[in-house]
C-alpha cells in the first residue's frame, strides 16, 4: 500500500479528502490576495492624496504671493494718493483760508448732525 495521507490535526481528516479544507484554503488564499490588493490600492490612494495636497499647497502659495504683491502695490498707490491729496489740501488752505475754514465748519456741522441721530 501507499504511504498514509497526513491528516489535519484540527479536523482530523485528510486535506485532499476533505472538501471543507480545500474550500478553507481557497478562501484563505482569496482573502490574502484581497488584503494585498486593498493594501496596494490604499497606498496608491495615499500617494495620489499626497500629490494632490502638494498641488493645492503650491497653488495656495502662488496665490498668496500674488496677493502680497497686489496688496503692496495697492498700499503704495494709496500712500501716493494720500500724499497728493494732502499737498492739494495744504495748497487750497494757503490760497483760500476763509473758504477752507468755512468748508471745514460746514462739513463738521453736517457730520455732527448725522452722528447725533
Amino acid at each position: 500500500m501507499s504511504d498514509p495521507i497526513p491528516s489535519d490535526p484540527q479536523f482530523g481528516a485528510a486535506a485532499s479528502q476533505d472538501p471543507f479544507q480545500a474550500a478553507k484554503a481557497s478562501a484563505m488564499k482569496a482573502a490574502e490576495e484581497l488584503r494585498n490588493a486593498a493594501s496596494q490600492k490604499a497606498q496608491e490612494l495615499r500617494s495620489a492624496a499626497q500629490e494632490r495636497a502638494q498641488q493645492f499647497k503650491s497653488t495656495a502659495t502662488e496665490r498668496a504671493d500674488d496677493f502680497k504683491e497686489y496688496a503692496g502695490q495697492a498700499f503704495n498707490e494709496a500712500r501716493d494718493r494720500y500724499a497728493d491729496l494732502r499737498t492739494e489740501g495744504e495748497k487750497f488752505v494757503r490760497e483760500k483760508p476763509v473758504q477752507a475754514v468755512l468748508t471745514a465748519f460746514g462739513v463738521g456741522l453736517f457730520v455732527g448732525l448725522i452722528l447725533r441721530r
